[in-house]
């Protein structure tokens, strides 16, 4: 995703999941800023899902 211009932060909750968020590049990472985000059991599985969920989404700005 960084060729398309996304950052990603991945994140690991305890036993409870993972959550991958992807952030435009340059951007500061908030939670308002977040381009697409997903929570899922794995973290490939989260990570996949985010990134759909960005490229779907439409033009960046």
């Amino acid at each position: 995703m960084t060729r398309q211009g996304y950052d990603l932060q991945l994140t690991r909750y305890d036993e409870r999941g993972w959550r991958a968020t992807f952030y435009t590049t340059g951007m500061e990472h908030s939670p308002t800023s977040a381009s697409g985000t997903s929570w899922e059991r794995t973290p490939w599985h989260a990570t996949q899902r985010a990134a759909w969920e960005t490229l779907k989404g439409g033009q960046r700005q």
